[in-house]
């Protein structure tokens, strides 16, 4: 009696890791997938909204006390002092507070597009309809691509060093880069099998040469077609008249 080897074993094995690692994007897991995927991002962009609307708050709130205090020190004379400078000081900072209070409004509108690209995407998936999908891969893949340049053109700044050098502060952004890159890919394929689902159920009505005594000379079905827990399926249904 033979005995298995080891290398069949290993190779069982990594088979059995590749399938359970393939399974979330197979046909009778994609739409889970592809749902769980759009309920995470649009809990993402709804938090990163927020977040970037709070800092938007406390910038004009910073606008508004720095007014504020510009007004105070030339009521009070001190505005031009010049031992003090403080005009130049005042100057810096109202430019520093308006760039920062510009950029965030930059930031909200791009976190607002985004957040209304999760909400389409979300009812895509959960009502079969791909072309609420199209605008969330068209944002994400844009978003990918200028966060891979961007990721690429900060190598020469300071930012590495918080990441221990340039090969850690790669390995890490890129590594989170693929990741949005595998979200993209899963949502691109369920993009996919919506289209192939369309085409597959236009109608397809079939004229049957049986005609029975008295009635009209043809025999008319429908053919349908679903995604199934095994793949492809077929229904058909009989309707007189060609219409269902």
């Amino acid at each position: 009696m033979l005995l298995p080897t080891v290398s069949s074993g290993g190779k069982w094995s990594c088979r059995h890791i590749w399938e359970m690692l393939l399974s979330p994007i197979t046909p009778r897991n994609l739409r889970t997938t592809a749902l769980l995927t759009s309920i995470y991002q649009l809990l993402i962009a709804h938090s990163i909204l927020f977040v970037v609307l709070l800092c938007l708050a406390h910038a004009e709130q910073m606008r508004h006390l720095l007014d504020l205090d510009i007004m105070d020190q030339k009521d009070s004379g001190f505005y031009n002092m010049s031992p003090f400078h403080n005009d130049m000081r005042l100057k810096t900072a109202a430019q520093l507070a308006d760039a920062t209070e510009n950029a965030l409004y930059v930031l909200a509108s791009i976190a607002t597009i985004y957040a209304l690209s999760t909400i389409a995407l979300f009812f895509g998936v959960y009502k079969n309809k791909p072309g609420l999908i199209i605008p969330w891969l068209v944002i994400e893949f844009l978003g990918v691509t200028a966060v891979g340049v961007f990721i690429f053109m900060l190598k020469e700044t300071k930012l590495p060093m918080i990441f221990g050098g340039q090969c850690p502060y790669f390995i890490i952004c890129y590594t989170l880069l693929c990741m949005d890159g595998i979200k993209w890919y899963v949502m691109h394929s369920f993009y996919q099998s919506l289209r192939t689902m369309n085409k597959l159920r236009e109608i397809a009505t079939v004229a049957i040469p049986c005609p029975a005594p008295g009635s009209i000379p043809y025999q008319f079905r429908r053919e349908h077609m679903y995604l199934g827990s095994n793949g492809y399926k077929h229904i058909l249904t009989e309707s007189p008249d060609g219409q269902c």
